[in-house]
């Protein structure tokens, strides 16, 4: 009988991908930026995020200028308050990686993104020699983190001593569907050569399966009908919020069986179109099921 285990992946798997990913990052920068890298809307993306951070900051030391109440500081103008109390945008994000202008850094880190949005829909899957067993991993944002930096600690000038300090920026990034698709078949690849298959989970399934169980949880308890009516109401609003993207006809918000065949038949995800191109077979979990998101 197979039996299925939930566990992180191990520190040294974490970096065996990691380190592969990281050799990926001049291909990818000729993929997103044939022209060099600064001109790629990526780049400029990452800048801007750094740049709106340090104004945040200086707005904020501003603010403390003025509610201060050493009149050698109010009294000062503002090139002069600055160039004494301000540190520069390069000193304000030396500890947050990316740091500024490290271009390759920035390629590696759009990498990490994918690779952890990939472990965020689903679960790494990897069967054991020798055994029937098959381990379901996910990545630990906090543990990823630390290896993502102790990678790049290798590939740069960061002394031991500093990389301690060092954090992983929250940057969102607005991704080129292509663009997206080509660098998720590189994450893809990797995993491949690292013998895991992936077992996808549809976010938006999922949150409408959990959607039916508030539901019943709600109907069932001891609020008052106008309360429940209340309730009830509001997650009818967010399940049809997730289909008004996808359907032409309309489908009933309660019937899951059409919801699935809705997103099976609308629904473009580029995680997996990379993962067919990169394996010649669909990821586990697709095409969409009712029994994957409901047991009963």
């Amino acid at each position: 009988m197979v039996q299925h285990y939930f566990k992180t992946l191990p520190d040294k798997r974490i970096k065996a991908i990691l380190r592969k990913i990281h050799l990926q990052v001049p291909h990818l920068m000729k993929i997103l930026a044939p022209k060099g890298w600064k001109e790629s809307k990526y780049h400029q993306q990452i800048l801007n995020f750094q740049q709106h951070a340090y104004r945040e900051y200086l707005t904020a030391l501003f603010a403390e200028k003025n509610e201060n109440n050493y009149i050698n500081k109010q009294n000062m103008d503002e090139f002069t308050f600055l160039n004494e109390y301000a540190i520069s945008l390069e000193e304000y994000h030396y500890f947050q990686y990316p740091g500024i202008y490290q271009d390759k850094e920035e390629a590696f880190y759009l990498l990490f993104l994918l690779l952890y949005d990939i472990c965020t829909e689903g679960f790494l899957l990897y069967q054991h020699q020798n055994t029937t067993d098959i381990m379901h991993y996910y990545l630990p944002y906090t543990d990823v983190e630390e290896i993502v930096l102790k990678i790049a600690g290798e590939q740069s000038p960061i002394s031991e001593e500093d990389i301690q300090f060092f954090f992983l920026n929250d940057i969102p990034i607005d991704w080129d569907d292509m663009d997206r698709f080509n660098c998720l078949q590189l994450v893809f690849e990797i995993l491949q050569e690292e013998q895991y298959v992936w077992h996808h989970i549809d976010a938006e399934l999922m949150h409408i399966a959990i959607c039916y169980q508030e539901h019943s949880y709600i109907e069932n308890s001891a609020l008052s009908i106008y309360e429940k009516s209340l309730q009830k109401h509001q997650i009818t609003k967010t399940i049809q919020k997730y289909l008004k993207s996808y359907q032409n006809t309309f489908v009933d918000p309660f019937d899951f069986a059409g919801i699935i065949s809705l997103y099976n038949r609308q629904k473009i995800n580029y995680a997996v179109l990379a993962y067919v191109h990169c394996y010649q077979a669909f990821p586990v979990g697709y095409p969409y099921q009712v029994y994957h998101y409901q047991n009963d």
